[in-house]
């Protein structure tokens, strides 16, 4: 018998609120919320350019889901994925997830769950793409809400390709990229080592466990 095989059913039903998470193939405005039954709507660049959105939230039932889907399809959005959340199943070691927001400046990156190894040429690229899709050249990455990774290690990540990948994009024409780090305010210290190597690049960058300084710092960078 399967893993899928051995899972309760029982409690299934089209007529009761369930978590859901879709994805889709382009961009939705999170001004589309309610339109979608009220489900948190986040963007996300890929590698490629490729847009990504993510619709989470609980619909009152499956014809709620279904007034969605029908949504979707009649704005030509290509269905990715439809999962159904369970709630009551604890994940001991959930993946990390990234959650973009997209401010008037700058963007946003929340960053959740647990990462054993945290590559700093694969987050850069993907942040570089990212501002460059949304025309900023400000970004706020918070890592306080990430457990695990070797985010200790100052030089984990380093010596990878993060220069080149930089100096890449700057000869591309690209404005230079302001990024402002949150972490925990033990991680700190190893953080500002981090700091220093980053300017090295040539990359503005400030390492903070306060939002508030973070924001004001972006805001610095910003043309009045």
């Amino acid at each position: 018998m399967t893993s899928m095989e051995k899972e309760n059913y029982s409690n299934l039903s089209i007529d009761q609120p369930v978590q859901y998470q879709i994805r889709i193939k382009g961009e939705l405005e999170e001004r589309w919320s309610n339109r979608m039954g009220g489900m948190q709507i986040n963007q996300q660049a890929q590698k490629d350019g490729l847009i990504v959105t993510t619709l989470e939230g609980q619909l009152i039932d499956q014809a709620a889901l279904f007034g969605v889907l029908v949504a979707l399809y009649n704005m030509r959005l290509p269905l990715i994925s439809v999962e159904r959340i369970d709630l009551t199943r604890e994940e001991p070691n959930p993946l990390m997830k990234v959650r973009v927001k997209q401010n008037a400046d700058f963007l946003e990156f929340i960053v959740t769950g647990v990462q054993k190894n945290l590559e700093l040429p694969d987050s850069l690229e993907t942040i570089l793409n990212s501002c460059k899709l949304a025309g900023v050249d400000c970004a706020l990455v918070d890592f306080r809400g990430l457990i695990g990774g070797n985010r200790d290690d100052p030089e984990v990540g380093y010596d990878r390709g993060a220069d080149q990948i930089y100096k890449k994009y700057l000869a591309a024409g690209n404005l230079p990229l302001n990024i402002a780090v949150l972490e925990k305010k033990e991680m700190i210290h190893a953080w500002k080592q981090r700091e220093e190597i980053l300017r090295s690049y040539g990359l503005e960058t400030l390492i903070t466990d306060d939002y508030n300084e973070a924001i004001t710092w972006l805001n610095s960078k910003t043309p009045p």
